[in-house]
């Protein structure tokens, strides 16, 4: 007789509890409902269904994965983020809830520059990794895009990354209407690209011990997404120092930070930008918007 759902998912969550998971019910139901082709709403109405042998054998093999701190988001193969379901693996790093504010922030600042300018605007997003935001972006200003009142670029200095963000692209019907390119922050491989009205980026902001420690996630995601240096900043330092000679006059930057580094963002900052700090949920400082000087 197969094991009933009820008491696979009592069992599994005991199991993952002790590898030390922070959401041990969470993961198995997530990940139980996967293997079966049902969601976590199904499981909890019917606790008494029977789970069988296939079902179980690669609920098992889920749980070996899980029990060595690997993500869900690989485990299954993508996440779901601002209602996208994008495809992740260790090619890239996975899309976290706070980019979303990320998100909403270049939604803004490109709906009000379309309303507001005439000529094409050029946004470039650096280190798309998945390419999620990009995905959302081209969703969002998908006519924009077709009539060429917008461009947009998606860069990464990872060739694996990039191939992943194609993937996403691809699977959301708008490859066709973003520049995917090789570049290291704004500076292409092997070519030229124009000057961007918009930057968005989530660039690697966690100190280089933080990574090392490798907690949760961060044991398994590309650690080149990750790393920040010695103090998280290092990439940062770099993308605002180029700032000047990369962008174009009264460019918009947007960029995700640490909690502890809006003030180390703000010394760091090109001369007669103007810096602004938004907020998320818990209350952390999470993007900075530079506005550039005309």
């Amino acid at each position: 007789m197969s094991a009933t759902v009820g008491a696979v998912l009592a069992e599994s969550t005991h199991r993952l509890r002790m590898t030390g998971s922070p959401t041990p019910r969470l993961d198995s139901e997530v990940l139980l409902a996967h293997v079966i082709g049902r969601d976590r709403s199904w499981l909890l109405a019917h606790a008494e269904a029977g789970v069988d042998e296939e079902a179980g054998v690669a609920f098992e093999t889920a749980l070996e994965r899980r029990a060595t701190g690997e993500p869900v988001a690989y485990i299954r193969g993508f996440k779901e983020w601002r209602s996208l379901r994008i495809r992740s693996d260790a090619r890239a790093l996975i899309p976290r809830p706070e980019t979303e504010l990320l998100a909403e922030g270049a939604i803004g600042e490109i709906a009000a520059r379309l309303t507001h300018d005439d000529e094409p605007i050029t946004v470039w997003e650096v280190a798309t990794g998945s390419g999620a935001l990009a995905v959302a972006l081209a969703l969002r200003f998908r006519s924009a895009l077709v009539l060429g009142r917008l461009r947009l670029i998606a860069s990464d200095v990872s060739p694996d990354a990039l191939d992943l963000a194609a993937e996403n692209l691809a699977g959301h019907g708008v490859a066709n209407l973003v520049t995917l390119a090789c570049a290291d922050l704004l500076q292409p491989v092997g070519g030229t690209l124009p000057r961007p009205h918009v930057v968005v980026a989530n660039l690697p902001y966690v100190p280089s011990a933080e990574v090392d420690a490798g907690h949760g996630s961060l044991g398994h995601e590309p650690r080149m997404a990750l790393d920040g240096g010695p103090d998280g900043l290092a990439i940062l330092r770099r993308l605002l120092g180029s700032l000047p000679s990369k962008v174009a006059r009264g460019a918009t930057v947007l960029l995700e930070i640490g909690g502890d580094q809006v003030d180390a963002i703000r010394s760091m900052a090109p001369s007669g930008a103007l810096p602004t700090v938004v907020r998320d949920l818990a209350g952390l400082d999470r993007v900075v918007r530079l506005e550039m000087p005309d």
